[in-house]
């Protein structure tokens, strides 16, 4: 972890409202499961406006409350360049998501702040981005909260207990 107390994390898709605001659901409850749950701060923005001021879809809260997630209040927001100074950890859901944030770094310090969240995938996994569940069933939001999950239990041991 970084001296910054607590520690800052980021998560990002494109509309805010299914895959990065379940991250951060995800997220913080393995960084609460470790202990961590002071020494940490996460939230989660979009690189696409579209859904500005919005709750989670509510397919993805519903697959979150299947899986044993509740739902901390979130809204949705748009990416900003001053996401780089207020946060430790930026991660992407997906490559182009990546992409669109790389093109607002306005240093490489600001660019090595940008992980991909496949980058805690297990050996193995069959995905190489975390897939949009948006124009899917429930079985599509499952899968991606259980995607999540395994990624978390990684990430947390790996960055914040490592």
């Amino acid at each position: 972890m970084s001296k910054h107390s607590p520690y800052r994390v980021l998560f990002v898709c494109l509309g805010n409202i299914c895959r990065s605001p379940a991250a951060e659901i995800v997220f913080n409850a393995a960084v609460k499961e470790a202990g961590l749950a002071g020494a940490v701060r996460a939230d989660s923005c979009g690189t696409a406006s579209y859904h500005t001021g919005e709750r989670p879809d509510s397919r993805m809260l519903a697959a979150l409350e299947r899986a044993g997630y509740s739902y901390g209040g979130h809204r949705a927001r748009t990416f900003r360049r001053a996401d780089f100074t207020d946060f430790d950890l930026i991660i992407p859901q997906d490559h182009s998501n990546k992409e669109d944030i790389l093109a607002l770094a306005r240093n490489a310090a600001d660019a090595a702040k940008v992980r991909g969240m496949w980058e805690w995938f297990a050996e193995g996994e069959t995905e190489r981005d975390v897939p949009d569940p948006y124009y899917g069933g429930p079985a599509g939001f499952d899968a991606v909260v259980a995607l999540l999950a395994r990624a978390m239990q990684r990430l947390v041991a790996e960055e914040l207990q490592g």
